[in-house]
């Protein structure tokens, strides 16, 4: 029964330092993202400040084509208004030509108006990019040794695992179930030492006589009533 206990408590220490492990590797992935969140957000400007860009050309685009619509509806008008038969046909083409080139007019002043925009955002672009360039070359450095150091700790946490592995192949399936129930429980230990005065070590609830010469003897894995950890003699 000692040797049960010697292999429970080494499974026990085993789950320990693999938790520590993982809690390192949530520590990398954290410094990762830490590191990354400014470039990440260069590159959402930089891709929101494209998109933009892009929207205005595609404007430009349409207005220009809009205003060349409107240049040759102006042009025909002004065909009809040079065959004009009386005055009433002069007044009305005279008024939609009129028209139509307030329509232009408005067309290639907001034409104009967002090629001074694009321009800026074409600045801007190139700007941004130079931060984002700036950005990733002072974080790679740090980027890499945190990698270099991520990739040691999941090797060791493999290593960690495949010991728990061949640790748990050691116990029968019955002990192998109940340090996993036990482990699963509320309690933050699994297993924990009888005192010297027959109390539990992890609640300091007393253990009934009986159970205190059975756990001494190494009879049964016996758990505390109170807080259902694995007892074995302190």
């Amino acid at each position: 029964m000692n040797e049960l206990y010697q292999a429970l408590i080494e499974l026990q220490e085993l789950d320990r330092e693999i938790e520590r492990s993982e809690e390192r590797l949530a520590e990398f992935t954290a410094e990762l993202d830490r590191l990354a969140a400014p470039v990440i957000e260069l590159e959402r400007e930089v891709e929101e400040t494209r998109g933009r860009l892009q929207e205005m050309k595609q404007k430009v685009r349409r207005l220009e084509q809009a205003a060349e619509e409107k240049r040759e509806r102006f042009r025909r008008y002004q065909e009809q208004f040079s065959r004009a038969r009386n005055e009433r046909e002069v007044t009305a083409l005279q008024t939609e030509i009129d028209l139509v080139q307030r329509a232009i007019d408005a067309d290639e002043q907001e034409a104009a108006e967002l090629r001074e925009q694009i321009t800026r955002t074409e600045l801007k672009v190139d700007e941004v990019e130079q931060r984002l360039s700036r950005a990733r070359a002072e974080v790679q450095p740090r980027q890499e040794e945190v990698r270099r150091n991520q990739a040691a700790a999941e090797a060791e946490l493999e290593a960690l695992r495949e010991r728990r592995r061949q640790q748990v192949i050691r116990l029968d399936p019955a002990t192998s179930r109940l340090y996993e129930r036990v482990r699963s429980g509320r309690a933050r230990k699994v297993l924990v030492p009888l005192t010297s005065d027959g109390a539990c070590g992890n609640c300091f609830s007393v253990v009934p006589l009986q159970q205190q010469r059975d756990i001494r003897l190494g009879r049964a894995l016996l758990r505390c009533e109170v807080c259902g950890v694995i007892l074995y003699p302190g």
